[in-house]
């Protein structure tokens, strides 16, 4: 416990900076669900600058996560050819992006906290900003580096 006192705020600091990285990596997850172009069920086979039709997209094009896609259909093709266009297991994600995107949502939740504290009238040390979003982003590659190591892209 001696060591919260270097943190800003102390005690009550450090539940900030961890509730503001839980919430940041909640936010990053729910954002995966944030699919476009939402219809793709097939690839298409239009030639090149002429439109898809309704329900099939162009490899690459398929997308997940806000404000960064952390999920993108992957261009390599494979097997099976049904997976092409379309986001499926195949589909590695993008730890670089799903990072920047806690990042994102973590910098949002520190200034909503600072508007309502400039609010309130008291004052919010920007330090404490300083100190928790490193944390929050070795937390995010943290949790990622778990998610790849025992996850679905797990080699056995």
């Amino acid at each position: 416990m001696k060591n919260l006192r270097s943190f800003p705020l102390g005690r009550v600091g450090c539940v900030l900076g961890i509730m503001n990285a839980l919430l940041a990596i909640g936010f990053t997850v729910a954002s995966l669900r944030y699919v476009r172009p939402e219809d793709c069920n097939r690839t298409c086979g239009a030639p090149e600058g002429t439109p898809c039709p309704s329900g099939a997209c162009r490899i690459g094009e398929q997308r997940a996560g806000w404000p960064l896609p952390v999920f993108v259909d992957s261009p390599g093709g494979g097997s099976p050819t049904n997976g092409w266009g379309i986001l499926g297991p195949e589909d590695p994600p993008i730890p670089q992006t799903f990072v920047l995107d806690v990042l994102f949502y973590s910098l949002l939740l520190w200034l909503l906290l600072f508007i309502i504290q400039v609010l309130r009238g008291q004052a919010l040390p920007l330090r404490l900003i300083a100190m928790a979003l490193p944390l929050t982003a070795l937390l995010a590659a943290f949790l990622w580096f778990i998610y790849f190591a025992f996850g679905p892209f797990a080699h056995s």
